[in-house]
């Protein structure tokens, strides 16, 4: 009788398990061939403010925007160009992920939650030691989910926003790059 009361306690215990989640996995560049640039350094800065508390979620989540981010920037441009006199640098500024409750107008529908990611990064072009350039990227991702919604959904929406905020800056940094600094 107890081994039986032992088993049924055991499968109980394992059915109850959380589901399996697919890993959070954000655009790294690590598995892709750098983008070189004529230049002595290539500089990646984090200034951005750290807030622990809601509404923001940068401390809840697997990985932290502007970690991402510049992880991402890091792994993707590289100095290839000893003694140019050129250096690159780009400042996150900010890359904040905040979440706001919109009540419903009607009953039969559900709260959604709604998560907005806000970005902005300063990228500066430098020949001996003078700004040649000056460049501020600036935007947002917005994505609304129920309530109710399971982690899963939520880490697939932040997951899906951080990877559109890396590939819109490293898109637009590559398109606005002075010609003498590429390779």
């Amino acid at each position: 009788m107890i081994k039986k009361l032992c088993l049924a306690c055991c499968l109980g215990l394992a059915a109850c398990r959380a589901p399996l989640t697919e890993p959070f996995t954000v655009i790294d560049y690590r598995q892709e061939e750098p983008i070189y640039l004529a230049a002595d350094v290539v500089e990646v800065s984090d200034q951005t403010i750290r807030y622990p508390d809601l509404p923001h979620l940068e401390t809840r989540i697997p990985i932290a925007p502007a970690k991402a981010l510049k992880e991402a920037l890091m792994n993707r441009f590289q100095a290839a160009r000893d003694q140019s006199g050129n250096s690159f640098s780009v400042t996150v500024q900010t890359a904040s992920l905040t979440q706001k409750t919109q009540k419903s107008e009607h009953w039969y529908i559900l709260d959604n939650v709604e998560y907005l990611l806000e970005y902005e990064v300063i990228v500066r072009y430098n020949r001996s030691g003078y700004p040649v350039e000056t460049q501020q990227i600036i935007g947002w991702e917005k994505q609304a989910l129920p309530r109710r919604s399971s982690l899963a959904e939520k880490e697939d929406a932040w997951q899906k926003m951080i990877n559109a905020m890396i590939q819109k800056t490293v898109d637009k940094i590559q398109t606005d790059m002075p010609p003498s600094l590429q390779l």
